[in-house]
């Protein structure tokens, strides 16, 4: 199916872009240029998969924070139980008791955080936080950034602008993008890093007016050597639903 985007999202793709994470939902393409200049990962928002934290740790042994708060070791035993008091939930025994022993694995590295708690609202509670709190809890200076927060990420683009020049790499994944167009067009006008690759994310629609996708993942790089030629999707994508066809990006002229 084809989809297609307004003229601003025209970019010029990174030629040496690597998959990190598993293959389709939770994986992104993101430039191998920008992970060796990288001595911080910044993931805001897990849930269960933080195969991107756990893949780009082993190409890289960097310093990883991930901020999610809807996710702990009493939440993966919270589900094991049901799956064992409900007779229809048997079958995700197994899963979530391997997601357990996994995230405790993960985690409990030296130099891997959780940190439990939302990221982009300014609130006097304690399961939530603004950007420039998560960036004052590290003093690296080379932070890759992956943001999949579920529509919170519009609360912290400025921030991510003002603070540009800590930033080695990023991919967001921006939702709701029929509401939010000229957000997202200011965004990428001002952001110092270059636009390297665009995926969409197919477990959501396209409008039919004018067929634009409404869930983006968007790739910038700083270090990153940019190729004229530009081929969506890229060889390395994979659909995010495995049993939906990926969208066929095309950029209006």
């Amino acid at each position: 199916m084809k989809a297609y985007l307004p003229k601003f999202f025209s970019f010029k793709q990174a030629n040496d872009l690597v998959r990190i994470g598993k293959d389709y939902d939770g994986g992104y393409l993101v430039s191998k240029s920008d992970i060796e200049k990288t001595d911080a990962l910044i993931g805001l928002g897990i849930s269960d998969d933080w195969s991107f934290e756990e893949d780009l740790l082993s190409i890289k042994n960097i310093e990883v924070f991930a901020y999610d708060a809807s996710i702990s070791k009493k939440y993966f035993v919270k589900q094991i139980v049901e799956s064992i008091i409900r007779l229809d939930k048997l079958k995700n025994f197994s899963y979530w008791v391997k997601k357990l022993f996994k995230y405790k694995k993960f985690f409990s590295q030296n130099n891997v955080n959780h940190i439990q708690k939302f990221v982009g609202l300014n609130s006097k509670c304690d399961t939530y936080c603004t950007f420039f709190e998560v960036l004052n809890e590290t003093n690296h200076k080379n932070i890759f950034l992956k943001i999949d927060v579920e529509g919170s990420e519009y609360r912290f683009l400025d921030e991510i602008l003002e603070n540009e020049d800590r930033i080695t790499g990023m991919v967001i994944e921006v939702h709701d993008c029929d509401i939010h167009l000229k957000k997202i067009k200011r965004f990428i006008n001002k952001f110092g890093l270059s636009l390297v690759h665009i995926h969409a994310n197919n477990y959501s629609p396209i409008r039919s007016d004018d067929c634009l996708p409404l869930v983006l993942e968007l790739t910038f790089s700083k270090h990153a050597k940019l190729s004229n030629s530009c081929t969506l999707p890229h060889k390395l994508d994979m659909p995010n639903n495995k049993n939906v066809s990926e969208f066929e990006l095309l950029i209006i002229n």
